[in-house]
């Protein structure tokens, strides 16, 4: 079964999977601070994912 599954599909390069997603870089429209410390965690939980993931942030930010 398992071996069925993996052979549905093919593994895509680079260039495939920006297609898939847009290949827009999300960063592009982010116009906030580019760092959340220790006293602005709910700021950045409050950012959509994407965004998210163009910022540096405080470990505290994180769940333990």
């Amino acid at each position: 079964m398992k071996k069925s599954i993996l052979n549905l599909g093919k593994a895509l390069n680079k260039v495939e999977q920006k297609e898939i997603n847009g290949g827009i870089n999300q960063c592009n429209t982010y116009s906030g601070p580019i760092y959340y410390d220790e006293n602005n965690c709910d700021a950045f939980n409050a950012l959509p994912l994407y965004h998210q993931k163009c910022v540096m942030v405080h470990v505290y930010c994180f769940p333990r």
